[in-house]
């Protein structure tokens, strides 16, 4: 699937053309009777469509639907689309995005079953959920492409090819469109194929009993009617472009006297050949040169300064496609640092040479820095990947830098002999030298001072003696031989002949907020040599900085309470202490709770003060944590949840009220729904 230009209406592809080559249009004709709007899908539906004050919260490029009854009279409901939407439900600039969506909605099942679904775009296979009513339930979405402006993530979704009606079955489609929405047909299109050597242009569910009591009982042969259900008809809606559109790449231009200069227009459109002009003021009408969906012209414009704007028009579309653009200057530059001197020299030249022009260099730890005409040099240490060179004519440059001298040396190596130990008689100490670094090549170890003692294992990180049995101090010197060495370091061994056992005390108590960063603090009386922070109930948590007396962790986003040990080891023993970690409920607030019963749509949303992920929300219908569960959704980065699903098959009970419980302990009960039509 390929996308199309922009539109300047509203922001949106032009069209999406599958690998057939079917290019389909948005259609947000609320007067159409193929769009699948109506005027009272505008705020205003007596005023024209007109973005973003008077325009639909959703409308179609492609939509294809199929409906059947299960033996238990319930329905099954299959939707594919290729859908306009914004963000945040509101039209609004920015907020525009394309997905393709793929739904599968039954009910009437027998729980815990498998339920083989098949469809045009492919074969799914579910275990029905027990949906509270003594039955089991399919609901199923999944929507790929919801990133506002990146239209291109919905080539990844599964609606590819379109459907469109069987030319072979009258009536034939609406001239323009692939079928009409309001009239169930067979379809051709898919590329699947199934079980029987068929295109699966078919909407199939096969499980245990579902077709006994259908009128939707499979017909086809070799399939049990008993265990399947089946449909060839479906609700077909996509309008076939017209028009390709028309997307500016660059505008620049090139001055350098009073009498003009010349415009570069780089233009992009679809692959067929278009008739794409340029024009303003100051400047002939121009037509664009090129093709394979790319078109360049260079023109000559007259007059001090170039035209405010110029318009690039498609002409070969009907209605023409139109885009304004501001010319701006050319900037060439470069950016070079010399890694001897770090000197970073930028160059940079503007197209237009006859007007004074201001050349910058964009901030980047510096502020914005004038660029002299003779180039700008800059002493730094720390250096980006890139600089941004805006002109005071509109233009606008990001060039990587390019980096010259010698590499950096690698890291010197460093000796580290360990920390001070205070030993008792006749015990085996070990010197550590492990947390030495660098590339190193040996180890030497010597003693300074002390009674005389034999080293094993001297040239390696970890040598060891046993203590004598008399009081002394001892003092070890390791060397380090590598890169940049040698490098040395000293440490003390204080040998005692006895010791009392420590005394550890692993702090108070503490209650925190979910997610937060908990200190674990301990104390600590007596002479000690190691430290260590265990957990010993509670969900599993990553302990930093366990064998400090200080260590962190992040508090699971669950209530909880969570049990550590901290346990110390000196000369004169180990000791050991306990403390508890606790947690309170999230905060929950509703901001929306809202059922449309035209489209047996849910609306709710509200935020967590413990924010996702990993925080999930139970919303129940009725005024108890008792009621049936409507959905389990997820809170955000941002502490915020939604729910929002059309059609529904749940409805609300006669207490109109919902219930939410929160996995992080928080709930709110009875909270009203507010109902619309």
């Amino acid at each position: 699937m390929e996308v199309g230009p922009i539109r300047d209406f509203d922001g949106f592809p032009v069209w999406y053309r599958d690998e057939n080559g079917l290019r389909l249009q948005l259609n947000i004709n609320p007067n159409d009777p193929f769009s699948g709007l109506t005027p009272a899908d505008l705020p205003n539906p007596n005023q024209a469509v007109s973005f973003p004050d008077n325009y639909p919260g959703e409308a179609f490029y492609f939509s294809a639907e199929a409906e059947m009854e299960t033996g238990t009279r319930e329905r099954a409901r299959l939707v594919l689309a290729l859908e306009a939407a914004f963000a945040n439900e509101v039209p609004r600039d920015g907020d525009q995005i394309v997905f393709g969506r793929v739904r599968i909605r039954v009910d009437g099942l027998r729980s815990n079953e498998e339920y083989r679904v098949t469809h045009p775009y492919g074969v799914d296979t579910f275990i029905a959920e027990p949906d509270g009513d003594g039955f089991g339930e399919i609901n199923f979405t999944e929507d790929i492409g919801i990133s506002p402006g990146n239209f291109e993530l919905v080539l990844d979704s599964r609606i590819d090819p379109f459907l469109r009606w069987d030319p072979n079955v009258e009536p034939q489609a609406p001239a323009g469109y692939i079928g009409n929405p309001d009239k169930l047909h067979p379809i051709v299109g898919s590329e699947f194929i199934d079980q029987f050597g068929e295109p699966q242009n078919i909407f199939r569910i096969e499980g245990p009993g579902i077709g006994i009591g259908s009128p939707d009982r499979a017909t086809t042969p070799g399939l049990n009617p008993d265990n399947v259900i089946e449909t060839r008809n479906f609700s077909l809606l996509g309008k076939i472009s017209t028009i390709s559109g028309v997307d500016v790449e660059r505008t620049t231009y090139t001055q350098d006297s009073a009498i003009g200069g010349v415009i570069d227009v780089f233009a992009s459109s679809d692959v067929g050949p278009q008739q794409i002009e340029v024009s303003g003021e100051g400047l002939f009408t121009t037509r664009l040169q090129g093709g394979n969906g790319l078109y360049f012209a260079r023109v000559s414009y007259s007059g001090e300064s170039p035209p405010s704007f110029v318009t690039i028009t498609n002409i070969t579309d009907n209605p023409p496609s139109v885009k304004e653009s501001i010319p701006v200057d050319f900037i060439s530059a470069s950016a070079i640092y010399n890694n001897d001197t770090q000197i970073l020299t930028i160059e940079a030249s503007t197209s237009d040479s006859f007007h004074p022009i201001d050349l910058t260099v964009a901030d980047f730890g510096q502020g914005d820095l004038p660029i002299p005409s003779d180039g700008l040099q800059i002493s730094l240490t720390n250096i980006p990947a890139n600089i941004t060179i805006q002109s005071s004519a509109g233009g606008n440059l990001t060039i990587p830098i390019t980096v010259v001298g010698s590499p950096v040396d690698p890291n010197a190596v460093s000796a580290n002999a360990g920390s001070d130990q205070t030993v008792i008689f006749g015990t085996a100490v070990t010197l550590d030298g492990t947390a030495s670094t660098g590339p190193i090549t040996s180890y030497q170890w010597v003693q300074l001072s002390g009674p005389t003692v034999t080293l094993v294992n001297a040239d390696t990180a970890a040598p060891s003696f046993i203590a004598p049995e008399t009081t002394s101090t001892f003092v070890f010197q390791l060397t380090v031989e590598g890169e940049g060495g040698p490098s040395s370091d000293t440490v003390s061994i204080e040998v005692i002949e006895f010791a009392p056992e420590p005394i550890v005390d692993a702090g108070p108590d503490q209650q925190v907020q979910q997610g937060s960063l908990v200190t674990l603090s301990g104390s600590i009386t007596g002479d000690v040599t190691t430290f260590l922070w265990e957990q010993i109930s509670g969900p599993p948590v990553e302990i930093i900085n366990a064998d400090t007396p200080i260590a962190t962790f992040n508090f699971p986003k669950q209530l909880e309470e969570l049990t550590f040990r901290f346990t110390v080891t000196g000369p004169g023993g180990q000791s050991s202490d306990t403390m508890a970690v606790t947690t309170l409920p999230d905060n929950l607030t509703v901001n929306r709770v809202e059922f449309r019963t035209r489209d047996t749509e849910w609306r709710i949303s509200g935020t967590s003060n413990v924010a996702g992920p990993g925080v999930f929300i139970t919303i129940y219908i009725g005024n108890t944590l008792n009621g049936n569960i409507l959905a389990e959704v997820p809170v955000n980065a941002l502490g915020e949840w939604e729910y929002r699903i059309e059609p529904s098959s749940v409805q609300p009970n006669e207490t109109r009220a919902i219930s939410i419980q929160s996995s992080s302990g928080g709930t709110i009960i009875n909270v009203p729904i507010t109902i619309r039509q």
